[in-house]
């Protein structure tokens, strides 16, 4: 009886440490080569994530999306990653996109309260008591890249 407890156990824990190995060297995604799986105003995928937070992360969730938007502020603090706040829903909230690094000088060059198409990997939403940000909740888009 002991015996198939013990392969049984045996098993799961190679297949967890194979499952685990392998989603640790999983390739990124190249945001630049990838096509978006939608494009979507800033606005829309705002209420979207307001209105029905699970369903919104089933759509938008570790996919490349394209969002266009009014460029708000610019947040060059941290030149490892760069990021750009777009209006999502007036002050409710914004979209928030992190940038890698080399993109430094193409946001410094963005003027603000302008339209602007940015293509980036959703990460979901961040509500106030998780993070301080400028609003209640904020999209959060990381890799992203603009869209010229």
């Amino acid at each position: 009886m002991k015996k198939p407890i013990i392969l049984i156990a045996l098993f799961l824990i190679i297949g967890s440490v194979l499952y685990a190995y392998k989603m640790y060297n999983k390739p990124h995604t190249d945001v630049v080569t990838t096509d978006a799986a939608e494009t979507v105003s800033a606005e829309d995928i705002f209420t979207a994530f307001d209105n029905d937070e699970a369903a919104a992360m089933i759509q938008y969730t570790d996919k490349v999306i394209a969002v266009e938007g009014i460029l708000i502020s610019k947040d060059l603090s941290n030149e490892l990653e760069p990021q750009i706040v777009l209006d999502g829903n007036g002050y409710d909230g914004f979209i928030r996109c992190g940038f890698k690094p080399e993109m430094l000088s193409k946001i410094v060059a963005l003027v603000e309260n302008n339209p602007i198409g940015i293509k980036g990997i959703c990460v979901g939403m961040n509500g106030s008591e998780e993070l301080d940000l400028l609003a209640d909740k904020d999209v959060v888009l990381s890799n992203c890249t603009l869209i010229d």
